[in-house]
C-alpha cells in the first residue's frame, strides 16, 4: 500500500432507490471524518451508441481516498460496520481495495473486530 489508497463502498439496502439514499446518506458522514481525504459518488463509464458517452453514477457507490495505513483502513471498516448498525440504516456495506473485498451486514461487535482485523492484516500482504 502506498501513501494514499482508494476504496470502492457499495451500500446495498434491497432496492437501487433505498441504495442510493442510504449511500448518500453515509457519503455526507464521511467528509466529516478527519481520515478521509476525498469521498464522492463512483461513476461507471456511459455507453451511449456511437456518441461519447456520459457518465452515470453508479448507484449506491462510492469513492473514498484515504490515508493507506492499518490504523486508518481499521478505522474506516469499523467506522462502516458501526454505521450499519444504527436505527434507519439496513443491507450491507461492501468495501473493497483492490483485488480484496469485504461484505458485511450486521455484525455482533466481537464479530465485527475480528472481520475488520483480518481484512486489514490481508491488505497489509499486498
Amino acid at each position: 500500500m502506498g501513501t494514499t489508497t482508494v476504496a470502492r463502498i457499495t451500500v446495498v439496502a434491497g432496492d437501487p432507490a433505498a441504495s442510493d439514499e442510504a449511500a448518500q446518506k453515509l457519503l455526507k458522514e464521511l467528509h466529516d471524518l478527519p481520515e478521509i481525504i476525498a469521498v464522492e459518488p463512483a461513476t461507471v463509464p456511459g455507453t451511449a451508441d456511437g456518441a461519447r458517452g456520459v457518465d452515470a453514477i453508479a448507484v449506491g457507490t462510492l469513492l473514498l481516498t484515504m490515508a493507506a495505513t492499518p490504523e486508518v483502513l481499521g478505522g474506516v471498516l469499523t467506522y462502516l460496520v458501526d454505521w450499519l448498525r444504527r436505527p434507519g440504516n439496513r443491507g450491507s456495506v461492501r468495501f473493497k481495495v483492490g483485488d480484496k473485498e469485504l461484505e458485511v451486514s450486521n455484525p455482533t461487535p466481537a464479530e465485527r473486530k475480528k472481520i475488520v482485523d483480518a481484512f486489514v492484516r490481508e491488505l497489509r500482504r499486498h
